[in-house]
């Protein structure tokens, strides 16, 4: 008679854990996690070939090696992983902030069609408003030539780094809050 075999015990609290905080199947927190480890292994190799390199410059033939460059500080949150990239949209929510809609998968585009990763119905809000992107351990978020614009106070922006708590305007009206947890 065959058996099948039982995840662990740890696994399976460790799942429900996750769920609980982030919601999603165990599919879905799977591949985040594979996800940020691939950028974090990734930008580690990139830090550590940088420092090599650097470190080669700086001695010469016959004389001592120099101390490595300090590796940068990453942008990293709970449990050393990368921060998360939160939206709040224009307001709603219980806490008045902000309905948060989390960016996973990448790149993320905003706008008023149903295939865009963010669906704002609007429609003053063009049907690819927006697309966030992320260069190393930055989001980026770039307007996609929106005739309504993307604005950071009274600045039209066309590509810009997120910073933790600015409010954007879409079209003029929407706002849009960033998070990164």
């Amino acid at each position: 008679m065959a058996t099948t075999k039982k995840p662990t015990t740890t696994k399976v609290k460790l799942y429900e854990k996750l769920t609980r905080r982030l919601g999603g199947s165990n599919e879905e927190i799977e591949l985040r996690a594979l996800r940020e480890l691939d950028e974090r292994l990734g930008a580690a190799a990139r830090a550590e070939k940088a420092g090599e390199e650097e470190e080669a410059k700086a001695s010469p033939a016959g004389k001592t090696a120099a101390m490595p460059a300090a590796k940068p500080v990453e942008k990293l949150g709970p449990g050393g992983l990368p921060k998360r990239l939160y939206l709040l949209l224009d307001g709603r929510g219980l806490d008045g902030r902000g309905l948060p809609v989390e960016v996973i998968d990448l790149p993320a585009t905003l706008g008023s069609s149903k295939r865009c990763s963010v669906w704002v119905n609007s429609p003053n809000i063009e049907t690819r408003h927006l697309q966030i992107t992320q260069d190393g351990s930055d989001w980026v978020l770039e307007d996609l030539n929106s005739a309504g614009g993307t604005f950071l106070g009274k600045e039209r922006i066309s590509r810009r780094t997120i910073r933790d708590g600015e409010e954007y305007q879409l079209a003029g009206y929407l706002r849009m809050r960033t998070e990164l947890r």
